[in-house]
């Protein structure tokens, strides 16, 4: 019983190299987007910001736009966007599923918004999607957190949860 608690808690610390990779569920629906009106949520007690200047294919930003709702128990994260207001921010909420906890908001640019149509009636069109650049991570300072490690979990979450790639978009120069 202790061992499956730990292996509850801390998955990939009791996981052998030779277990599958545990992967999230995948959304209910993939092109509607996640609002989140049913989660009970509570804000960061004492948001950071730091600069962050990443770039973002129109295939991440689609997935970023989405969210992310949970399906099981097993999904620790919940994720869900506002925007693009008429510049074309967003900002993306993640949430820890079981307690409702915001722990991060990346906030993004798109860019060659166009006039809406990427976003219409609760979906998102990935085809109709611009590129992005996250601009601004924000976090909770009483976490702990570091700048560096909040930038690492945001990235580990956009992977792991969104199905996001990051890699052909390196960090830009500040």
């Amino acid at each position: 019983m202790f061992k499956s608690l730990l292996e509850s808690i801390f998955p990939s610390v009791m996981k052998h190299p030779s277990d599958p990779p545990t992967v999230p569920s995948p959304p209910s629906q993939p092109n509607q987007r996640v609002t989140g009106s049913t989660w009970k949520v509570r804000p960061m007690d004492h948001p950071v910001s730091a600069p962050w200047k990443l770039g973002v294919s129109s295939t991440d930003a689609a997935k970023l736009l989405g969210g992310y709702q949970p399906a099981a128990m097993e999904d620790r994260w919940m994720c869900r966007s506002d925007g693009p207001d008429p510049q074309g921010n967003i900002v993306v909420h993640v949430y820890r599923s079981w307690t409702g906890d915001e722990h991060l908001q990346i906030k993004a640019r798109l860019s060659n918004l166009d006039d809406g149509t990427a976003t219409r009636n609760n979906t998102v069109e990935a085809a109709r999607v611009p590129p992005a650049d996250i601009t601004e991570i924000v976090w909770d300072a009483s976490s702990g957190v570091s700048e560096c490690e909040a930038k690492t979990l945001a990235t580990m979450i956009c992977k792991g949860v969104l199905g996001c790639e990051l890699e052909m978009s390196p960090e830009k120069p500040l």
